[in-house]
């Protein structure tokens, strides 16, 4: 039997996790601050999918849009040497989903981004 790869078709986007502590109070709100942050990035969607994929061995193809800005090429970046990727231009912005978190536990969810696949693959 010939191993095939296997074929993750969606939307992907860029998952950012900002750790940190928050030992107090904003004094002019009453959220926390979170402080002393370190910045992680990894595929989400359709993306992250295709990653667990290849950790679990399999040969994986991803066919997704990723936007020409900064968080589509990190992305790109990110899946380089893991999935091979087929490329669809991204109408819009790159969707970003940036969650900040204290101690393990998220404070806040931000999301950026308006892209949609468009077009055929580059």
């Amino acid at each position: 039997m010939i191993a095939r790869p296997i074929v993750v078709i969606g939307d992907t986007l860029l998952d950012v996790d900002v750790e940190g502590d928050a030992e107090r109070l904003c004094p002019d709100a009453p959220v926390p601050v979170v402080a002393g942050s370190q910045e992680h990035r990894r595929p989400g969607g359709a993306g992250l999918a295709a990653v667990l994929a290849a950790e679990g061995g399999a040969e994986v193809v991803l066919v997704a849009a990723f936007g020409d800005d900064h968080p589509g090429r990190c992305l790109l970046g990110l899946l380089s040497g893991r999935v091979e990727v087929v490329r669809l231009p991204l109408q819009g912005t790159t969707i970003t989903k940036t969650r900040v978190r204290a101690r393990g536990q998220t404070m806040l969810r931000v999301d950026t981004g308006d892209g949609r696949a468009c077009g055929r693959p580059r």
